[in-house]
């Protein structure tokens, strides 16, 4: 069971580390295609950013807000155990 979550854990953090590194290389906009016609369809990828921007942000306020209440709890008990 450690060996699963264990694994899932590189996983998980192999994905982050890709998604940061695709995120952070900047788009090229090749103008030929476009003016050819050529039949594909083009993918909404700034709305996709900008969902994937959302979501980031969400989910780091509410990280922040877990570790600022843990970091409180954590404080609550040392000053229990000191009295």
């Amino acid at each position: 069971m450690a060996n699963l979550i264990l694994e899932l854990l590189v996983m998980t953090s192999l994905a982050i580390v890709v998604y940061l590194m695709a995120a952070a290389v900047p788009r090229l906009e090749d103008k030929d295609e476009e003016d050819r016609g050529n039949g594909r369809t083009s993918l909404p990828l700034e709305k996709l950013d900008n969902f994937f921007l959302k979501m980031k942000d969400k989910l780091l306020r509410r990280t922040k807000i877990l570790v600022m209440k843990a970091d409180n709890f954590i404080s609550k008990q040392l000053k229990s155990k000191k009295l």
